[in-house]
C-alpha cells in the first residue's frame, strides 16, 4: 500500500500539516498489512540484534521462528480474509517450531504431519497473543466458539486428543 494513498485520518491529517515530510516510521508501521511486515521483518539482516530482540518480545528464543510463524499466519489470515475453508485444511506452508519457549505451548514438538493441520500454529498465536498483551481473550473466544459449535470434529484440525491438558489451553 502507498502510505500516501492512506485513507487512515493520522495519515491524512499528517500529509494535510505536513505535505513535503514521509509519516515517521511508527506511522507507517501502523497501516502496513500483516504481510507486508511479515516480509519486513523477514528482511531485517539475521544480524541484527533487533531482530532476536523483537522475537524475544514475542517469546522466541530465536528469529527464525518468528519468521516462520508470521509467515504461516499471513497464509492463514489471506485463508481466511478470501472466506476460504479453515477447517480440516492442511496447511502446506512449512514453519518451524523451537525446542523450548520462555513459557511451555505444549507438551510435545509438532512434528511435520502435525504442524499440517491448524492446531500447532493456533497455539503458536494464542501464545504470541499471550507474550505481547497479557489479558487478551483470544483463547476464550476460540473456547465459546468450540462450545458454540460442540459437533465440530476438532480432530480433523489437528486437535489432540486430550488438547485441553496442553499447557496453552490451560
Amino acid at each position: 500500500m502507498d502510505i500516501s494513498n492512506s485513507s487512515e485520518e493520522f495519515i491524512v491529517k499528517h500529509f494535510e500539516n505536513h505535505p513535503d515530510e514521509l509519516p515517521e516510521s511508527w506511522k507507517a508501521l501502523e497501516i502496513l498489512t500483516l504481510g507486508t511486515l511479515s516480509k519486513l521483518y523477514s528482511n531485517l539482516k539475521h544480524q541484527l540484534p533487533e531482530k532476536n530482540k523483537i522475537a524475544t518480545e514475542f517469546g522466541l528464543n530465536n528469529q527464525k521462528y518468528l519468521v516462520s510463524w508470521l509467515l504461516t499466519i499471513t497464509v492463514l489470515r489471506n485463508i481466511i480474509a478470501h472466506h476460504s475453508r479453515l477447517w480440516n485444511r492442511v496447511i502446506i506452508n512449512k514453519y518451524d517450531w523451537p525446542p523450548t519457549t520462555p513459557n511451555p505451548i505444549l507438551n510435545y514438538i509438532p512434528d511435520n504431519y502435525q504442524r499440517r493441520k491448524i492446531f500447532p500454529i493456533l497455539a503458536a498465536i494464542i501464545y504470541m497473543n499471550n507474550e505481547v498483551s497479557p489479558g487478551n481473550q483470544i483463547k476464550q473466544e476460540l473456547l465459546d466458539l468450540f462450545n458454540q459449535f460442540p459437533k465440530t470434529q476438532l480432530y480433523k484440525m489437528g486437535f489432540p486428543a486430550n488438547w485441553q491438558n496442553e499447557p496453552i489451553w490451560k
